[in-house]
């Protein structure tokens, strides 16, 4: 990561060129692990100041968990890790892009939460609609109906390109069903385990 140079351009004015030794490229294998070394305190440090609550990482997305008796508890404590997590980043030089924040509640009862996690002078709701979260549609039952729909859409939509291929480029059936095992199966079953 040595040499790199960087030219900016604003409205089709392009600056000089100059050199850059701080920060790694966009898209570096290296970026999620230097993210995830980084943000251990935070994990360390909200875990240990609020019970119950866990964190989970993956790439740039955190999210933290908590199981408890009501809605009200799972926002209280929720809002309590969000504050720490907050402290901890103004402390050590890290934003959080709080408009893309969102309440996840998976509970038995039947209706949309009322509750909200109170995050300085927001507060957010729990999400009433499925959420995608790592590719997977979650609703707060966790039925994964619309996991399932999309997935089929999906599938289905990649079905239609096979038969394309198939028709119109004269894809050899032997070919079509190592398409049909590589692409297609893995598109409609991704999440399926959860089903």
């Amino acid at each position: 990561m040595i040499g790199r140079k960087v030219k900016l351009v604003v409205d089709g004015e392009a600056g000089d060129i100059s050199p850059i030794d701080t920060g790694i490229p966009q898209g570096s294998p290296v970026a999620p692990i230097l993210f995830v070394t980084y943000l251990t305190g935070m994990f360390d440090e909200v875990e240990s100041a609020v019970p119950d609550v866990q964190g989970l990482s993956f790439a740039d997305d955190i999210g933290w968990w908590v199981k408890a008796e009501n809605e009200e508890e799972v926002a209280a404590k929720l809002a309590e890790a969000e504050a720490v997590s907050l402290d901890w980043a103004k402390d050590n030089g890290v934003a959080f892009d709080q408009g893309k924040t969102e309440g996840l509640l998976f509970q038995k009862k039947k209706g949309a939460p009322t509750a909200a996690i109170h995050v300085g002078t927001s507060d957010i709701p729990f999400n009433s609609e499925a959420t995608c979260w790592l590719g997977v549609w979650l609703d707060s039952q966790l039925t994964l109906k619309e996991l399932h729909a999309v997935r089929l859409k999906e599938g289905n939509k990649a079905m239609e390109q096979l038969c394309w291929l198939t028709g119109q480029m004269g894809l050899l059936p032997a070919n079509c069903r190592k398409v049909m095992t590589a692409c297609i199966q893995s598109v409609a079953m991704f999440g399926s385990e959860q089903w």
